[in-house]
Order: C-alpha cells, then structure tokens, then sequence
C-alpha cells in the first residue's frame, strides 16, 4: 500500500471548437462499472506549447499515438475497493477523501498497476495505465493552449477542482486560481465540465499515474510513434494536477516524477484499455 505522506504542492480566453473523435460507442467494463470512451488515435505537438514550463516539458516535438480507450474518469474508490475492500482513502484535515464516488487517493504506482492486472484477468482485457503521449493526447484533446479551455487559468473552476480561493482562505500559504470550483477537497468524479474528447478531470481534482519511468530528457530520446520510457530509474510519472494545486501544478504539459510506492492525498489514477 501506499504510503501516506502529506504533500501539498504544486492573456486572452482562447474558444476552442469541439472536436468529435467518438465516433464508437464508450464501453462499460462490467467488474467495476469503469466507463470508457474511445480515443481516436493521431498526432499531436508533446510538451510546452505554451512556453512557460520547465525544462523537462521541452522540446515540444510531433508524437503519434494509436487508437485506445480511456477511463472517462479517474478511479473512484468504489471501484477500487473491488480489488482492495479494506483501502480507505482517509481524509484531509477533518475533510473526508473516502467517498464511494471521489476519486481514489492514497494510491501508489505499484498499487494502480496491480489493480490494471487484476481487472485485466477478470475481465480478459487488457488494461494498463496511459502512457504520457496517450495521456497528454487525451487531455488536450486537440488543443495546443495550457489547458484544455484555452489559456486563461480564471475559467479552472467551470472544468476543473484546483486550488481556489476558497482553499487559499483555510491554507493561506497555498499558490491558488483565481476562481471559487465549490470544492475545498476532491470532488465526486464528473462534477466538472469534460474536455472536447469527452473525458472529466483530466486536469485537477487529483493526480494520475502514467505508465513510463520517468526521464527529464525523454522527449529528446523516445520515437515518435507511441513512445513510452522504459528503461531503468527511480521515478515514474504523474500528470494533471491536484485539487491542492495551483496554476504551475495543473497544465496538460506539466509532468512530475515520484517513486512508485508513493502515495498521497491528491494522487490517483485512470486506466487505459489496449482496443
């Protein structure tokens, strides 16, 4: 199990136009009720588009992806308690994480692939998590802005649970969007608007495992079709940002590494299934 070690981190309005890439029905997997919407693989611009991320976001260079099916949203703990009855998710200072439809949090690398195995077997499916060129295709879901909606990180609370102002008053010290998303800890999974491909909390409410080892020169040594970092080291990867964070922290480019037996109060998790 995860270890539980609190970790509190991390212009003009761009419109941007729906982009219809559904074209299959989502898919149920009857173990746990986890819907899947169908993503329509093709290729993309990976890394800081924007211009103002770290090192490790950079260079911004094409990838390819194939098609596949996501978890339309991240885990909720009633679905991981399937695999793990005896998991809670606790609470973060007297605010209760442990909802049957918050998303499951206190969760490591190793716990979210083990639960991938485990429906994988149950189900005779493959399912695995993303890798981070399926994950950032899915979550700017063509888009090339910082986030999803555009560039102005004011318009968060309609589609995302980030640190607001209403954090910043109890947690004074905390980087905070100016914008009040109604939530001080996790929000119920689909609380806020999806992006254009369908998919809810993409960005915000917690963070999500990704299947590479991580590498801060990995987008300088990875092919460009369905890249994923396998080789050797310490970390692997987390994208998307918490309901904990502020504007650094929740960016489709934003990437973070941390040992794979971590576990924390904004970290959780989507799976991905192989079509």
């Amino acid at each position: 199990m995860a270890l539980r070690i609190p970790f509190v981190v991390l212009m003009f309005f761009l419109v941007v136009s729906p982009v219809v890439v559904n074209a299959e029905t989502p898919i149920t997997d009857p173990v746990t009720g986890m819907e899947l919407v169908f993503i329509k693989g093709g290729c993309y611009d990976m890394g800081d588009s924007a211009g103002d991320g770290d090192s490790n976001e950079r260079p911004v260079h094409e990838v390819c992806v194939n098609d596949f099916y996501m978890g339309k949203y991240d885990v909720t703990n009633e679905q991981f308690r399937k695999f793990q009855p005896e998991h809670n998710s606790g609470g973060f200072e007297g605010l209760s994480l442990n909802g049957d439809k918050q998303p499951v949090v206190f969760v490591s690398w190793d716990d979210a692939v083990a639960f991938a195995k485990w429906l994988s077997q149950k189900t005779g499916q493959t399912y695995r998590l993303p890798t981070e060129a399926e994950w950032e295709y899915a979550a700017r879901a063509g888009t090339k802005t910082k986030y999803f909606w555009g560039n102005n990180p004011d318009e968060a609370c309609k589609y995302a649970n980030v640190s607001d102002m209403s954090a910043k008053k109890r947690w004074k010290t905390w980087p905070a969007f100016y914008c009040d998303d109604k939530f001080l800890v996790s929000a119920p999974v689909g609380s806020f608007q999806p992006n254009q491909f369908g998919l809810y909390d993409m960005l915000g409410n917690v963070w999500q495992w990704c299947e590479d080892v991580y590498s801060s020169s990995a987008y300088t040594r990875l092919p460009k079709n369905n890249p994923v970092f396998e080789g050797s080291g310490e970390y692997h990867v987390e994208r998307g940002g918490g309901w904990s964070n502020g504007p650094l922290g929740v960016r489709v480019s934003h990437r973070v590494p941390l040992t794979p037996e971590f576990g924390h109060h904004a970290l959780g998790f989507r799976l991905v299934r192989v079509k």
